[in-house]
């Protein structure tokens, strides 16, 4: 079988009856619910002028530092109007280089946890009838764990259910000084719009904010391209 832990590995043990990394990492990445077609390492790659370098320095180092970036209750709101440029991809490598950089010490609960937002306000409108698995385990897990990445917030406008459920998870985050990690195709005040001033003001005023300007880079596929 392949080992998903790529070149954050010497696959010195991949023969041994046990790996320790890799049996803690996958159970890290499981809890963390990046399937396994996220979990494939990509080469985040900027356009050949240039645009975003500056961005994508700033982003390799609070990757670099995520340790620190986790343990203050650091917040990054990172957005885009373009599509397929890096923002979801930058946010899977934020809990990537958490996990290999925690999982010697960690014990097996969920530690990072990625939320598809329009997926899991989807999942909160059905649990009010029937069980939800999805909206539960985040439930169970959102408030202890160390790191969250809501992708793709606002990219669907909530009851107000739906986004007074979703105020009420943020804003216990913000409180409990937990890190999270916003990616969006609106900007500040487009979120304002879409979901609220109080929704708006913990996700945009609280968090370091990063604009990507890059093109859309999909169309890259295996080569390596951001999403």
């Amino acid at each position: 079988m392949e080992c998903f832990l790529y070149d954050n590995c010497n696959h010195k043990d991949c023969n041994a009856p046990v790996c320790l990394r890799r049996y803690k990492l996958e159970y890290l990445y499981n809890a963390s619910l990046l399937s396994g077609q996220q979990r494939k390492h990509l080469v985040l790659k900027i356009d050949e002028d240039g645009t975003d370098f500056e961005e994508f320095t700033k982003l390799a180092s609070i990757a670099q530092n995520i340790d620190t970036f986790v343990s203050e209750g650091q917040n990054l709101f990172l957005h885009s109007s373009v599509c397929g440029n890096g923002k979801s991809s930058w946010a899977i490598r934020m809990i990537e280089a958490y996990l290999n950089r925690i999982w010697p010490q960690a014990d097996l609960s969920c530690k990072a946890l990625f939320i598809s937002v329009p997926r899991f306000l989807l999942a909160l409108k059905e649990g009010i009838s029937s069980h939800n698995t999805y909206a539960e385990y985040i439930k169970e897990n959102i408030m202890t764990a160390d790191l969250v990445v809501w992708d793709d917030i606002a990219a669907k406008v909530g009851t107000e259910f739906e986004l007074n459920h979703l105020l009420s998870l943020i804003e216990g985050r913000t409180s409990a000084g937990k890190s999270n990690i916003y990616t969006s195709n609106l900007n500040a005040n487009e979120i304002k719009v879409a979901l609220g001033d109080r929704v708006a003001s913990r996700v945009c005023n609280l968090s370091i904010d990063i604009e990507l300007h890059g093109k859309d880079k999909r169309n890259l596929g295996s080569q390596g391209g951001n999403k």
